[in-house]
């Protein structure tokens, strides 16, 4: 079966913390990454689709996104998300 570039993109996105210095994530990350990676293909396999997965992660990560850093940080980072994403690029910040 052939994965959608948006599969793809969000198995690249899931890879890619694999590379950042350990000294510049959070306590437990990888035990959370691999808690939520589990979870994720939990669902798929109980046959819930993409888009719920997305919303239901949405619905979860956006008031933890403001509590932890603010709304203005929370806003900045999704602009930049956003316009890292309009532009091609790979989560690292290089254009694709």
């Amino acid at each position: 079966m052939t994965r959608t570039p948006l599969d793809r993109l969000r198995d690249r996105m899931l890879d890619a913390p694999d590379a950042v210095d350990e000294n510049h994530l959070p306590p437990r990350f990888k035990e959370a990454r691999s808690l939520l990676v589990e979870a994720i293909t939990n669902m798929e396999s109980a046959g819930i689709p993409n888009d719920a997965i997305v919303t239901v992660m949405l619905a979860e990560m956006l008031p933890r996104m403001v509590h932890q850093n603010g709304p203005a940080w929370a806003a900045a980072m999704l602009a930049k998300l956003a316009h890292n994403i309009g532009a091609g690029a790979s989560p690292s910040g290089a254009v694709q």
